[in-house]
């Protein structure tokens, strides 16, 4: 049975390549509450300007992006994100690096947003 579980994350703050990763909130499922981060530019306009839901915060860090066959740049591991399908009666997002977590997320419900794939130091 896959058990959350924080992890520490190596990203940037600053250098060249980067994208900045949008930080949003919510708490419109109180007493539930969550993060949500994306690097997608047009994710992150569209979440500012159209959502009631998620309250943009801040640009909470810099990630790389995968070039368009999913690869990510040498010195660098993709950051996949998955959505819990309001199972806990709130929208969720994890983040992992790891393929094993990854499986086991799926397999637990959880669905993969690839779409989303960052790509952050290791």
């Amino acid at each position: 049975m896959w058990r959350a579980r924080a992890i520490r994350l190596g990203v940037w703050t600053s250098g060249t390549g980067l994208v900045d990763v949008c930080r949003f909130f919510q708490v419109y499922f109180a007493p539930k509450s969550s993060h949500f981060y994306t690097p997608l530019d047009y994710e992150c306009a569209g979440l500012i300007a159209t959502s009631f839901v998620w309250q943009y915060e801040k640009i909470a860090y810099k990630v790389k992006l995968p070039s368009a066959g999913g690869v990510c740049p040498a010195g660098s591991i993709k950051l996949y994100r998955l959505y819990n399908n309001g199972m806990s009666g709130a929208p969720n997002h994890r983040y992992t690096t790891s393929l094993t977590v990854r499986s086991q997320m799926i397999a637990a419900g959880w669905t993969p947003e690839d779409s989303n794939t960052a790509c952050v130091p290791y």
